[in-house]
């Protein structure tokens, strides 16, 4: 018999990816592991630049009406999807990269002497502050959304497990445990916190749900 595997997304996925006809072989599940809340904020003094590590940071700011002041501003950002978001907004990006780590050495390469204003949500990593306080990059910072937990019990037998986030595998592990489960990870960040908890983990060959879902379908192929 040929073998289908179930494979549970921990994100809600559109109707157009669960079309697509490469996952004809594989039965995908989606629950949404984790939400996001917008957090208000006033938006002070603005800098030269606006810094943007997600897409969600990037909502929030239109959300409250932003977009039209600080769309003026070059952009840096992390991830395709956020510079995608940003330049179908009015934002020139000036710089961007898939991780957070690869961008930090061209801020400090090329922007140095441009002041940031870094826009992010309250689960962050340190990475970004600590290379541009050590290396006198001028910034301030706005906490613009929260990540929330909303962790399930899988009632579903499951061969594979999607992740976009370190928050995600977080939420399902406080209902869930990872025995023999092939986890896909949208990048080494997430796969980093599984490292002791999972045997068996794929990385996205890009950091978007688009390439984990690729993933997912490569390796059963």
């Amino acid at each position: 018999m040929p073998f289908n595997p179930v494979v549970l997304s921990t994100r809600k996925l559109k109707a157009s990816m669960l079309e697509n006809p490469d996952l004809a072989n594989v039965k995908l599940l989606s629950e949404d592991y984790i939400g996001i809340e917008h957090l208000a904020f006033d938006l002070e003094a603005v800098n030269d630049y606006v810094l943007f590590t997600s897409q969600n940071a990037v909502k929030s700011v239109m959300e409250q009406g932003y977009r039209d002041r600080l769309n003026v501003k070059p952009a840096l950002c992390v991830g395709i999807k956020t510079k995608e978001l940003l330049e179908a907004n009015g934002w020139i990006v000036k710089a961007w990269a898939h991780y957070a780590r690869d961008l930090a050495p061209i801020i400090i390469q090329q922007f140095k002497d441009k002041n940031l204003t870094f826009f992010s949500g309250n689960i962050r990593r340190d990475l970004l502050p600590e290379s541009f306080r050590a290396n006198g990059v001028v910034f301030n910072e706005f906490t613009v959304y929260q990540t929330v937990l909303r962790p399930i019990k899988n009632v579903n037998k499951v061969d594979g497990l999607c992740f976009y986030s370190p928050s995600a595998i977080a939420s399902y592990l406080q209902q869930n445990n990872i025995t023999t489960e092939v986890c896909f990870c949208i990048g080494e960040t997430t796969a980093e916190s599984l490292k002791g908890v999972a045997q068996n983990i794929v990385i996205a060959k890009q950091p978007t749900v688009e390439a984990t879902i690729q993933a997912c379908v490569d390796y059963y192929k």
